[in-house]
């Protein structure tokens, strides 16, 4: 997988041609693969309206899948990249 050099410097996000449109959200203690942010972050994003989470659920059942749309982080990053996050 091919890294581009963003943000700063750093090694945030993976090029156009190999970056998913959404991702799981990661479980609790483990971080994300796309831009290493923790579980209780993008709850935070989400939270202050910074990021809107992708929810399925089956019809019926108690749990279902939280998808973080990729775009969204890359975008809420690039905008505070410069002013620092939070």
């Amino acid at each position: 997988m091919r890294v581009e050099n963003q943000l700063n410097g750093s090694h945030l996000y993976a090029s156009t041609d190999t970056r998913p449109v959404s991702f799981r959200l990661p479980k609790p203690g483990e971080r994300d693969p796309y831009f290493g942010l923790s579980r209780t972050f993008y709850y935070e994003l989400e939270k202050a309206g910074e990021i809107r989470f992708i929810r399925l659920k089956k019809r019926g059942y108690a749990r279902g899948v939280v998808l973080i749309p990729f775009d969204q982080v890359r975008s809420y990053l690039q905008r505070n990249a410069s002013t620092g996050l939070g």
